[in-house]
């Protein structure tokens, strides 16, 4: 998939988008028998009415506080004039980072073209240690679950989404500023207005069989 680096959408579509990846407890969310692991690093490039920039979408109660203490500190760490009062989203840097978005996903324009591209971020050494290593592939079946619901809510917003599964983890490590594996970013995700590429082909659910029966 290609992003049109072109398409916008509202602040009040992004808010709607951030609102259900937020509701950790309630469906789909809370079908996980563990308590929400993974924040999303967000890179903001083409939403009307929201000043494009970094910003944190802290899904996790006490999130917050904790990435005040142990990110850069030369992050702003400001909440938008006109976020809702139930969504925890704070800019980080406001300014210009498609182009750093782009070269994080292994220099994939699909993640500067878009409305927003984010990382997914959750605590790694430490719970690991707490928890041992069967929490590694849960992280992975949250981050899982959180790349469905954007799935989904772009197509119910009119635009499309496309998860990114090469990315260069060091760099969201410089860019938070933290110096080991503390934190880790575990899947990158794009939203935007997708570019169709008509080399593809859609075929019918099971056509397969139906050759086999037409055959016979």
């Amino acid at each position: 998939m290609a992003m049109d680096a072109r398409t916008t959408v509202s602040v009040e579509t992004f808010y709607s988008v951030m609102r259900r990846i937020s509701s950790v407890g309630s469906p789909p969310f809370s079908t996980l028998p563990w308590p929400p692991m993974v924040d999303l690093l967000l890179f903001v490039h083409r939403v009307e009415g929201l000043a494009p920039g970094i910003y944190m979408l802290c899904r996790i109660k006490g999130s917050f506080e904790r990435f005040q203490q142990e990110f850069s500190q030369s992050f702003d760490w400001k909440s938008p004039e006109n976020c809702p009062s139930d969504l925890r989203i704070y800019r980080l840097r406001q300014g210009d980072f498609r182009s750093l978005s782009a070269t994080i996903s292994c220099h994939q324009n699909i993640a500067s073209d878009g409305v927003f591209s984010a990382a997914m971020l959750a605590e790694f050494e430490p719970a690991l240690r707490k928890y041992g290593a069967p929490l590694y592939p849960l992280l992975f079946w949250e981050c899982g679950l959180i790349g469905q619901m954007l799935y989904l809510e772009a197509e119910c917003s009119g635009i499309k989404g496309t998860g990114i599964g090469c990315f260069h983890d060091d760099m969201i490590h410089d860019l938070l500023g933290v110096p080991d594996r503390s934190w880790q970013s575990l899947y990158h995700f794009t939203v935007g207005g997708a570019l169709e590429d008509f080399r593809l082909q859609t075929m019918p659910a099971y056509h397969h069989l139906q050759k086999i029966e037409t055959e016979s």
